[in-house]
């Protein structure tokens, strides 16, 4: 995915953490290294030396060279943040629009003006742009930080010729916010214990109000339906229906070439579904919702058409740019009830094992994860 490209993926993260290398704490950069002032500095050390009860309200993200503005990247970033250890953390839908002819170099005071004429409620505000293009992807990583009167606290530039940059070599804007935020954990000092997975932080928990999942007692369910599916091993009576390719069905050769596949590696006995399911899912960048939206739909399906067979699966592939960039299955029982509900995206080992590129790869990918399920 490159910059602009914000598709079905956009939100995969929420299910990682932070994975880019730590970074010397207490270094700056700024268009090309330039000397930290001291009193930027020595507000620095103040922020730093509040951690993670450090209150920051992060603006929308200036995404692509013509500086689309996106809440959405800002709020994966936020998450990234609150995942990271930071507990006071705010999203806000103003926008700072920097002048097209204004320079980095000019952004920090300007943003600093934005915030005195504009006053946040938190200690800091943070302002990003991820600049590049659909050729390029991102050349450039910039980060500021101000107080609440406006003054700099913290400004960051990486362009393709740092280091860092070239190491990590951040291809969308997720994996930029997953850049930034390690490069803000790192320079705060915040140490990768102080992470929360919990998911119980304010902005987690926004996110699963927009991705309603099943309850503790839904998921025990299907813990208790996939023990039967897997002492059943082998033997068990799989059909397959066509793949989904994002919001397209796919033909029934592909239904058939998975069901053909499951069987040859003895994960189980599938055989195919004729009729694909047509259901509209709404089109959105939490991959979450698309899955849990999906793995609903499909539930009423099969509780209007029971199956003949044993269980059912359903499988769906974002593809994008000749590769797949992620994949998602649902498994079912016979009455319509969830047994397996499963989704890998290039942040998950498995899916960077096989790095699925092809339909026959994304196959292979379902084939390995089930039988890992059933085994």
């Amino acid at each position: 995915m490159r910059i602009q490209e914000l598709n079905h993926t956009t939100f995969a993260v929420l299910t990682v953490g932070l994975a880019v290398g730590a970074l010397v704490p207490g270094c700056q950069t700024s268009g090309g290294n330039k000397q930290v002032p001291p009193e930027q500095l020595k507000r620095f050390e103040v922020m730093r030396a509040k951690g993670t009860q450090a209150s920051l309200t992060v603006f929308p993200v200036a995404v692509g060279d013509d500086a689309s503005f996106n809440r959405d990247v800002a709020s994966v970033m936020a998450l990234l943040l609150e995942k990271a250890g930071m507990a006071n953390l705010r999203l806000t839908n103003t926008e700072f629009r920097l002048p097209k002819e204004a320079t980095f170099d000019q952004a920090t005071e300007l943003f600093g003006e934005f915030i005195r004429e504009n006053p946040i409620e938190t200690d800091y505000a943070l302002y990003a742009e991820f600049v590049g293009n659909p050729q390029t992807g991102p050349t450039e990583i910039r980060g500021i930080i101000v107080d609440k009167s406006g003054r700099s606290v913290w400004v960051d530039r990486q362009t393709q010729a740092d280091r860092d940059f070239e190491r990590d070599m951040p291809s969308d804007p997720m994996i930029c916010c997953h850049f930034l935020a390690e490069r803000m954990r790192s320079r705060l000092g915040i140490p990768k214990s102080a992470r929360d997975e919990s998911g119980q932080g304010e902005i987690a928990r926004m996110f699963a109000r927009d991705a309603p999942a099943p309850g503790k007692a839904e998921r025990a369910a299907m813990e208790r339906r996939r023990a039967v599916m897997k002492e059943a091993g082998r033997k068990v009576r799989l059909a397959v229906f066509p793949v989904r390719l994002a919001d397209d069905e796919v033909g029934k050769h592909d239904a058939a070439h998975l069901a053909k596949l499951l069987s040859e590696k003895r994960v189980c006995e599938a055989s195919d579904v004729d009729s694909p399911l047509r259901v509209t899912i709404e089109s959105v960048r939490n991959e979450q919702k698309l899955l849990w939206d999906l793995a609903r739909a499909f539930q009423d399906h099969l509780r209007r058409n029971p199956p003949e067979a044993d269980y059912v699966l359903l499988a769906d592939y974002i593809m994008h740019g000749g590769r797949a960039w992620a994949v998602h299955f649902v498994v079912c029982d016979r009455s319509g009830e969830w047994v397996i509900v499963d989704f890998q995206n290039d942040h998950h080992g498995d899916f960077q094992c096989i790095d699925p590129k092809t339909l026959d790869d994304c196959g292979h990918l379902v084939a390995k994860r089930l039988k890992g399920y059933l085994r």
